[in-house]
C-alpha cells in the first residue's frame, strides 16, 4: 500500500498537492474503481478540463500525489497555473479547477489521519491504551493540535502540537512535538538533552517541549508522558470553561 510521506512540511510553502492532501493518507483499493490506471508503478487518471482545452493528469505513487496541466491546443505542459502570483480570471479558473479534481479525489480515495507525524500516532494509540483519554482538538485554526487531559481532574498533561522552522530555536528546523510537565527534580536535566526545548505557549519553568518524529524512541516519550500523568494525577479539579465566542 501506498503512504504519503508523513512528515510535516515546515518553513516552506506547499505546493498545491501538500496543500490538499496534508494530514490524509491513501486507500490505494480506491483507486482503480474511482478511474485510475496502474502503469510503470504509479496511479495516472486523465481529465478533460476548461473546455476540454486543457487536461489535468493527476499522478499517485509511493511519493505522494503530483499532476500537471497541459495545453491541449499545442500538446504542452502548462505549469504557469502553479504560480500564486499570477492572478486574472483566466489562470484562476484553471487552478480552482485542478484543486477542485484533488479535492473529489481526497474525499473518495483518501483517509484523514489523526497526525501527520507517524510516532505521533504512534504515542497517541500508547495514550489510550495505557490511560483511555483520547485527544481534544481545541483549536479550529490547528486541527492538528492535540490536549490530553487527565479524566478526573481536566488537568493537561500532553499536548501534540507542530511548529515551523526557528519556532522553537534558532537554527532549529519544524517539527513535532509534545509537551509534558516532568517532575521538578529532572526538569533541568531533560533540558539539557538535544531536541529538548522550554515547553512552547506553557509554563516555560514547568513544561518542556519533547521532539517526536523519531528523534528519541517510543519507549523514551512514553515513559515522559507516563511521568507527566504522574505529575498532574490526584491534584484538584480544573473548572471547565466553553470556549469564546468568535
Amino acid at each position: 500500500m501506498f503512504f504519503l510521506n508523513d512528515t510535516i512540511i515546515c518553513g516552506e510553502i506547499m505546493k498545491i498537492e501538500e496543500e490538499i492532501f496534508y494530514g490524509y493518507t491513501l486507500d490505494e483499493e480506491k483507486l482503480t474503481s474511482f478511474g485510475f490506471n496502474y502503469v510503470d508503478n504509479k496511479y495516472i487518471k486523465e481529465y478533460k478540463i476548461h473546455n476540454d482545452e486543457f487536461s489535468a493528469l493527476i499522478m499517485i505513487d509511493r511519493n505522494g500525489v503530483n499532476g500537471k496541466i497541459v495545453d491541449n491546443n499545442f500538446d504542452e505542459e502548462f505549469p504557469l497555473f502553479r504560480n500564486e502570483k499570477v492572478v486574472g480570471e483566466f489562470i484562476g479558473s484553471l487552478r480552482e479547477e485542478y484543486k477542485e479534481i484533488l479535492l473529489k479525489i481526497r474525499k473518495a480515495c483518501f483517509k484523514k489521519v489523526l497526525f501527520p507525524d507517524a510516532q505521533a500516532v504512534r504515542i497517541s494509540h500508547y495514550i489510550y491504551q495505557t490511560y483511555h483519554d483520547e485527544p481534544d482538538f481545541p483549536w479550529a485554526k490547528y486541527p492538528f493540535y492535540a490536549v490530553y487531559r487527565n479524566k478526573d481532574n481536566n488537568r493537561w498533561y500532553g499536548l501534540i502540537m507542530n511548529f515551523e522552522d526557528n519556532k522553537l530555536g534558532k537554527d532549529v528546523k519544524g517539527r513535532w512535538v509534545i509537551n509534558i510537565k516532568p517532575p521538578k527534580h529532572m526538569f533541568n536535566e531533560l533540558l539539557k538533552l538535544d531536541n529538548i526545548f522550554l515547553g512552547w505557549h506553557m509554563n516555560k519553568k514547568s513544561w518542556l517541549s519533547i521532539s517526536l518524529s523519531n528523534y528519541f524512541p517510543d519507549e523514551y516519550i512514553e515513559s515522559l508522558i507516563d511521568m507527566s500523568y504522574s505529575e498532574v494525577d490526584g491534584l484538584d479539579k480544573v473548572r471547565m470553561f466553553p470556549p469564546k465566542k468568535k
